[in-house]
């Protein structure tokens, strides 16, 4: 049952807020409540920090889900959430609740919407271990969360079953343990097996491999969607090393989205080790769809990651990898573009690529590709238009990004021109152009010549509105986007 508070109040929440004036009476009286009662007494219980209530409240909650989410950014109550917490301690296996409770999932998440809501900013800043997930509206409901047993869907829950404590987390060093979560961590071991730590998306940085280590062995591996690794040195050799079974990427098996920065491949003929250990735990990631590689040395080297990976992925970023022309042509020929929805190649050196293999790459992945980001790629003119046949196919298409390549501002007015015939193209990111600024070393350098930009956008709107294609939106980078509109 998702927790909400909308105003007026009503008089089940009048009653609430009456009930908890006397605090004691709540716990008095816990059995004999209605059902309906329970949600709007919790939710008065948690904006004014009810901490007795609130904990006999989780341990007699007579629904299957608790989430709080909303809860969470109204009232970003440090004290209301530890005293959820403290209410866990009736599900350890060798206690009961005094009230049997039907409670078989208690969600800490924010979703998409909750994230984005007045409040949200204040309740993450007060809980920095903890991570929203926001990439849960861009998948099927089914995958976002998993459906209930039937055993859940009805029935009194057995003794021995488990209740699954959903939260994501951000884990960043130097590392101290919030209150709230070490609390939390601790609720779980100590429930010999009755409560279940969920984490569906996980981001770790710079983590002391400890501390990390300790988490990991608390929380449900098998259950983690997205994982995101930041500068991990200590964790590298975690998953590098066969010994260490709690952290082998393998037992996170229903990992859907994959980001690994600054990872050190260290590839061999030999196979030796650290990445020919990690590459075989690879191959048991049968449900990995997007696949993120940053700030990595790649080069001629990217056969070894993508053979690993047997289902095709939607959604692949290979930036800042120096990708050598066997890496673009591999990956042409590889069965992942027969799926890719996404492709981004940002700061890699494509301009010598052209027509091919980057032609060839565009022609394989144009029945299905929706986003194209090639930033930074040093790519010119004459790059550009030799691109354009493979560039004009992609039917799909929905958003290119080309930011800070040197391209002029014919250019750009040509690339209009060919790509107006691609309906569902919505968003285009342009670079500034060449004639509008200096480049070194591929990217955008000195001051910029904002009248002649400010021309180019206006002559782009004025083609825009003659080809009826008001639908498109065509802007420069973001920070001189907002200057070209705050100086009109």
């Amino acid at each position: 049952m998702e927790v909400n508070h909308p105003a007026p109040l009503r008089l089940l929440e009048l009653a609430a807020h009456s009930l908890l004036s006397n605090e004691a009476s709540v716990l008095l009286v816990l059995e004999q409540l209605t059902v309906n009662l329970f949600p709007p007494l919790l939710t008065a219980a948690f904006a004014k920090g009810h901490r007795k209530a609130l904990k006999a409240l989780v341990q007699a909650w007579p629904f299957p889900f608790l989430r709080l989410g909303s809860l969470i950014v109204q009232w970003p109550n440090q004290d209301s959430l530890q005293a959820v917490v403290d209410g866990l301690e009736a599900f350890s296996a060798h206690r009961a609740c005094p009230r049997k409770s039907e409670l078989r999932m208690l969600d800490f998440t924010l979703d998409s919407e909750q994230v984005h809501s007045k409040g949200a900013s204040e309740a993450l800043a007060k809980f920095p271990f903890w991570l929203p997930s926001t990439v849960k509206a861009e998948m099927p409901q089914a995958a976002a969360r998993p459906k209930p047993t039937e055993n859940m869907k009805k029935g009194p829950k057995q003794p021995w079953e488990a209740v699954e404590i959903h939260v994501d987390l951000f884990l960043r060093g130097p590392f101290k343990l919030d209150k709230f979560l070490s609390s939390l961590l601790t609720k779980v071991e100590q429930s010999h097996g009755a409560l279940h730590l969920c984490c569906r998306k996980l981001h770790i940085e710079e983590m002391p491999f400890h501390s990390l280590l300790g988490i990991l062995k608390t929380l449900k591996l098998d259950f983690i969607q997205e994982l995101e690794v930041f500068d991990w040195f200590d964790w590298f050799w975690a998953l590098s090393d066969p010994n260490l079974s709690a952290t082998q990427l393998g037992r996170i098996f229903n990992l859907r989205s994959l980001k690994l920065i600054y990872y050190n491949w260290a590839f061999s003929s030999r196979g030796e080790r650290p990445s020919s250990y990690f590459l075989s735990q690879l191959t048991r990631l049968g449900h990995l769809q997007k696949l993120h590689l940053s700030y990595s040395y790649l080069s001629g080297n990217l056969h070894y990651v993508l053979s690993c990976l047997w289902v095709p992925l939607h959604s692949l970023e290979i930036c800042y990898c120096r990708l050598l022309d066997t890496d673009i042509t591999y990956l042409s020929q590889s069965p992942h573009t027969t799926c890719l929805k996404k492709l981004d190649l940002s700061g890699n050196n494509l301009s010598y690529m052209i027509p091919r293999p980057l032609g060839t790459l565009l022609r394989e992945v144009s029945g299905t590709l929706q986003h194209l980001d090639l930033n930074h790629c040093r790519l010119k003119d004459a790059h550009l238009n030799a691109l354009l046949p493979a560039l004009c196919r992609c039917s799909h298409l929905s958003s290119l990004s080309l930011s800070d390549n040197p391209i002029s501002s014919a250019c750009l007015l040509s690339l209009l021109e060919h790509t107006t015939g691609l309906m569902e193209l919505k968003q285009v990111l342009y670079p500034i152009p060449v004639d509008c600024c200096m480049y070194l070393h591929g990217l955008s350098w000195g001051p910029v010549n904002k009248d002649k930009l400010r021309q180019l956008q206006a002559e782009i709107q004025k083609q825009l509105q003659a080809m009826q294609r008001a639908d498109m939106q065509w802007s420069p980078p973001l920070p001189l986007l907002m200057q070209l509109v705050q100086f009109e």
